[in-house]
């Protein structure tokens, strides 16, 4: 069976947002909770790059947040987190320095909380329940053809029923998302909702939409690279030719991707935080070593936001090809990344051949297929050779992951 591992890459918008505003004044967010908290008296709040607890005493709890710029942050109830509850995670964009209020029903759950503050945020949070009222209409019209809102990848029915709930987000979300920025073209809840139509909205649709933006919206961050993100999308079609571009390497060193000319080119966008992407490394290594005295390469770029935990996590992997840090957005611009890890094959000529989003670790993906064509049965690693045979193989030794 496939098995393909991903983390979308929208999730990236649920780091600290862009350059909307550029001051340093300070985020007060007030919770009030009511019920029975089992004597678990700490909120947590999250995201990817921030952590940060509060005590709540007498239902109410405090935390300030030094305003840089627009962020999303995560609620955590301690009294879930002990217990081991189901959680919907609880986010609550932010977008200017004013002070946010939470009442929360314990009895409820997080999930039926009220939030008050800016205008972004009540409109994200009326948008959101927008969002989950038309995800129950298409769960119960899964569930109708086929007996079930969710399938395994392993179900002979899952090519049919991947279909089926695309087309279902395009019919129920992309009016809501239409409708929101339609209504608030002026309003970062627009901005921030942007990377939905990644999903559910072809290209034509996502021009649109930007269109439909203020002027003031168009020139933040997020809406610069949701235009950029609909480009990526002609820019990385099969059979189109990547343009070159320049990163820098870990040591600051410029890479230039004209500098694999002549080489097959098996291009791997990642993130240090992408659990799914380190799992891929080990296989990926089988790989190279398979065919590095080909004429072969692999360069893998990250989207961290964060150059330290990237340094970090190259430094754990100690992967033996070219490392790059996507400090200009080729992601979005280039290649229409909408999730990591996410694989594309580039001919010598700098054609692309194919993509792939995930990864198969028993070596059955597409690409390997083609690389077997290109280059022949080639001599495996033991390590491949023995796992494809049946036996059971340690990866190579490595350091504990982040």
């Amino acid at each position: 069976m496939q098995i393909r591992k991903i983390i979308t890459a929208i999730s990236g918008t649920l780091l600290c947002m862009g350059s909307y505003a550029q001051n340093r004044q300070q985020i007060i967010l007030q919770g009030n909770i009511t019920g029975d908290l089992k004597g678990y008296n700490k909120m947590y709040i999250y995201s990817r790059t921030y952590n940060d607890s509060a005590i709540i005493e007498n239902g109410h709890y405090t935390f300030r947040i030094p305003f840089k710029e627009p962020v999303f942050l995560m609620l955590l109830p301690e009294y879930v987190k002990a217990q081991r509850q189901m959680y919907t995670p609880f986010g609550i964009l932010m977008d200017q320095p004013v002070t946010y209020t939470v009442t929360t029903d314990v009895a409820k759950g997080m999930s039926a909380s009220v939030i008050k503050g800016s205008e972004a945020s009540e409109l994200l949070q009326a948008h959101g329940k927008q969002k989950t009222a038309a995800w129950k209409s298409i769960s119960d019209e899964l569930k109708k053809e086929f007996g079930q809102p969710w399938l395994q990848e392993s179900d002979p029915r899952y090519a049919a029923f991947e279909s089926k709930r695309k087309a279902l987000q395009k019919k129920y979300l992309a009016p809501l998302l239409q409708q929101l920025v339609k209504k608030h073209p002026n309003s970062f809840a627009s901005v921030f909702s942007l990377g939905e139509a990644r999903e559910i909205m072809n290209v034509e649709q996502q021009e649109r939409l930007h269109a439909s933006l203020s002027p003031e919206m168009k020139k933040t961050k997020e809406a610069k690279e949701f235009k950029e993100f609909t480009q990526g999308i002609i820019n990385s079609a099969v059979g189109k030719k990547v343009k070159n571009f320049t990163l820098p390497d870990e040591k600051d060193q410029s890479l230039s991707f004209s500098s694999f000319k002549g080489k097959y080119v098996l291009l791997d966008f990642w993130a240090g935080w992408c659990g799914p992407c380190r799992e891929s490394f080990p296989h990926m290594r089988e790989v190279y070593e398979q065919y590095r005295d080909q004429d072969f390469e692999i360069y893998s770029i990250s989207i961290d936001k964060s150059k330290a935990d990237w340094l970090k996590a190259v430094a754990k992997e100690n992967n033996p090809w070219k490392q790059a840090l996507d400090n200009i957005n080729i992601a979005g611009s280039g290649f229409a990344i909408k999730g990591v890890p996410t694989t594309y094959l580039i001919s010598p000529e700098g054609e692309i051949l194919m993509k792939e989003v995930g990864f198969n670790p028993d070596g059955s993906s597409e690409i390997e297929k083609k690389l077997v064509t290109l280059f022949g049965d080639t001599p495996k690693p033991a390590a491949k050779a023995a796992r494809e045979a049946g036996s059971q193989t340690k990866a190579s030794p490595m350091v504990p992951m982040q």
